[in-house]
């Protein structure tokens, strides 16, 4: 009987997949804190490790409407955690993001990512999310709105862009059309062209003019979008260049570009890249890496841990891991489409989103195409909090495999 159940409901492919990468990131982690004093992180990361596959498997085997039915519970305690945060929260690298408790300390926000995906899942399919009007988006918003604020009062800013990645997915998967979902992320990449420079914002509001035309059948609501999107763009022309003080501008060009300031705050990203590149096709060897064992590069063990893979295994670690991200993310989205619900799909297609997320910005931040926002890469990356996190996503994704055949 035993046999049969793990044969027909358990998805031993997502499951694998999981275990490779938090393997792949003890190997990196004790490669990372090997001979510096910090060993202990590598003992934690084994323990954590742990932790998330046991927490996986009890979700996996839960009952398949225990999630949905407490998905607003879930929801309301992290938010009470985010708010004691503000409170009472232990100030690490400039993020009031910890709260300690009988000597472990962890970051609720993780837990809230996995918290709004299940809660905005579950409104969106109790609610009729194949009509998605502007009230129903509207409180969608607030849903992820709210999390996501109390994050950024933190301030942690890479993890408040986390739930972008949350809400446009889940929108997109629910039924909301994609000329809808365009306005409302065409506002965030004109921000971000502005303050890449005056060509790059032309460049994008002359894009998404195409974009609207191409999407919407009512031309007439195709150029009125066109000339918001044109008019915010002049706005935040104006913004930066009129309202803003030299010393702030120059702040956000070397977010957006490290190489300005090699010696200040492009310093991590300029060793990581010098770590990646130096590591060649197959890596200098585990325990090897100049610039990983000769601590060039800070942070090895959380945001920038995908150096010492690149530098130690070379390109071909770097292929295998990303390889095993996206089989990975193919299960998400498979598990997605299998699965009988409403808000199982739409919350497995929410984790997928996120931890795709993640992976793309942390590789990019390593090989400098991304700023440097602090996001950990899933499974990897030492860090209780984000650890569980990864492991809890995983599990659920297991239960709605294993509970995929019913209503």
């Amino acid at each position: 009987m035993m046999f049969d159940f793990y044969k027909e409901s358990f998805d031993y492919k997502t499951f694998f997949l999981a275990v490779v990468l938090g393997t792949i990131g003890v190997l990196a982690v004790n490669s990372a804190t090997f001979d510096s004093g910090m060993r202990e992180f590598f003992i934690r990361d084994i323990v954590w490790q742990g932790i998330g596959i046991f927490v996986a498997l009890a979700i996996m085997f839960s009952s398949n409407r225990l999630l949905e039915n407490s998905a607003y519970f879930f929801y309301a305690i992290t938010v009470v955690l985010l708010l004691f945060v503000l409170v009472a929260g232990k100030r690490v690298a400039s993020h009031t993001s910890w709260l300690g408790l009988l000597g472990i300390g962890g970051q609720p926000s993780e837990l809230a990512k996995v918290a709004t995906i299940l809660a905005l899942s579950k409104f969106l399919a109790e609610n009729g999310s194949e009509h998605l009007d502007w009230h129903r988006i509207g409180v969608a918003a607030g849903i992820v709105g709210l999390p996501m604020l109390l994050t950024l009062m933190q301030p942690d800013l890479g993890t408040t862009i986390v739930y972008l990645a949350i809400f446009f997915p889940i929108l997109f998967w629910a039924g909301l059309q994609p000329i809808v979902i365009v306005a409302l992320v065409a506002p965030l990449v004109i921000v971000v062209a502005e303050f890449t420079g005056t060509a790059a914002l032309i460049i994008t509001v002359l894009a998404f003019a195409v974009l609207f035309f191409l999407l919407s059948r009512k031309k007439l609501f195709a150029v009125t979008l066109s000339f918001v999107v044109a008019a915010f763009g002049l706005f935040m022309e104006y913004f930066y260049r009129k309202l803003l003080q030299p010393h702030q501008q120059k702040r956000i060009q070397i977010f957006l570009n490290p190489n300005l300031d090699p010696q200040g705050a492009g310093y991590n990203a300029l060793q990581a890249r010098v770590a990646i590149g130096s590591g060649g096709l197959f890596g200098k060897g585990y325990l090897q890496g100049a610039q990983t064992q000769l601590r060039f590069v800070p942070a090895r063990w959380t945001d920038f841990i995908f150096t010492v893979i690149g530098e130690e295994f070379g390109f071909a670690g770097g292929a295998i891991t990303l390889l095993a991200f996206g089989a990975l993310f193919f299960r998400g989205i498979r598990i997605a489409e299998l699965v009988k619900t409403k808000f199982a799909s739409l919350s497995a297609i929410g984790i997928t989103s996120v931890l795709l997320f993640h992976v793309f910005v942390n590789i990019g931040m390593n090989i400098n195409l991304a700023p440097i926002i602090g996001i950990p890469l899933p499974f990897i990356s030492y860090g209780g909090s984000s650890i569980l996190s990864d492991w809890i996503m995983v599990g659920i994704l297991l239960n709605f495999y294993a509970h995929r055949k019913e209503h």
